[in-house]
């Protein structure tokens, strides 16, 4: 029941909703206005406890500047249209200014909707004001951290291996275009940019991770898997930028048959090597040696570098990644 009610509504929205469930609770039992703490709560439950911790820490100072400014111009020209607009125009700039772009809601907020809740005490509002938007923040901030703790392990697994799958379908059309002629450029280029955002998503998502394990008990085996997974990760970042080498060669030129054969059957070695992320030293000898016959046999001599050594080059290369990759990984283990 508990997983089913996760799935339908989403942990974060429920978190939200029992940051700002406790935070009124605190505040009516202190006597305190809920609104201020309860708009803090609201904004300060993110997608990660890194983000929840460091954007607090702006916004209860940037909170602090919007309750002053507001206190301030009430106290001169008491509740009038020009106290909201001075109030607001001044946060907003003030925050910029100093690059709290994260926290302009909260302040604003927290300036506009304190004028027509304040008495005659404009010190003790303020305080109390402040007060409040640090209990909204510091709820918030431990419901994040306690309360279905945010974890990307399994998303991240996912992804490196469904990207993967992805690189080496890529690979193997693009070559199928280059070597055969079949195949769309431009459908090919728009898989390739699609490839290269998905690895950038799944950098940011590890990066996500990284931060959050600091505020959590070590776990070594978690840990290690990130760091591989971090790493399998940048090895597709690193052959993405071959698969665009590859993609980029002269489709103008034509291959001749034996050159086909070489680079055919050293992609289908090579393939089998990233999909069991194994390599055996007679295949390696092997894939070298074929390709090496096109690097150093096969120079035409009105060109510097023919289409199929070029191509050989890059296969070379993500050859030679995957047996970096393992080789430290080796050496981790």
């Amino acid at each position: 029941m508990n997983s089913w009610i996760q799935s339908f509504l989403g942990k974060r929205l429920l978190k939200t909703g029992l940051a700002v469930f406790i935070t009124a609770l605190i505040c009516q039992w202190l006597n305190w206005p809920v609104v201020f703490a309860v708009i803090a709560a609201i904004v300060t439950v993110e997608p990660t406890v890194h983000a929840s911790i460091q954007k607090g820490k702006i916004r209860l100072p940037a909170a602090a500047i919007g309750a002053a400014i507001a206190m301030s111009f009430d106290f001169l020209f008491g509740q009038v249209p020009i106290t909201f607009a001075l109030s607001a125009f001044f946060t907003i700039y003030i925050c910029h200014r100093l690059r709290w772009d994260d926290a302009i809601l909260v302040a604003t907020l927290t300036a506009i909707a304190m004028i027509p809740m304040t008495s005659e005490n404009f010190f003790l509002a303020f305080l109390i004001r402040i007060a409040t938007t640090t209990i909204g923040i510091v709820v918030s901030t431990l419901v994040n951290l306690i309360i279905w703790p945010p974890n990307f392990m399994k998303e991240i697994h996912n992804d490196c291996y469904a990207l993967f799958g992805e690189t080496i379908e890529l690979i193997e059309d693009i070559l199928e275009y280059q070597l055969m002629g079949k195949r769309s450029r431009q459908v090919l280029k728009l898989r390739f940019e699609h490839l290269s955002k998905g690895i950038e998503r799944s950098n940011e998502t590890i990066r996500f991770q990284r931060e959050d394990l600091r505020y959590r008990k070590k776990d070594v085996s978690n840990t290690k898997q990130l760091y591989d997974l971090e790493r399998q990760i940048d090895l597709l970042h690193k052959v993405s930028f071959h698969i665009g080498d590859i993609l980029s060669t002269s489709e103008q030129q034509l291959l001749p048959k034996e050159d086909k054969a070489i680079l055919q059957t050293s992609w289908e070695q090579i393939k089998k090597a990233y999909e069991k992320k194994s390599i055996d030293s007679e295949v390696e000898e092997n894939v070298r040696t074929k390709l090496y016959s096109l690097i150093y046999d096969h120079r035409e001599d009105k060109e510097l570098l023919s289409k199929s050594t070029a191509i050989a080059y890059e296969l070379l290369a993500i050859y030679h990644l995957l047996i970096e990759y393992l080789e430290q990984r080796e050496r981790q283990n």
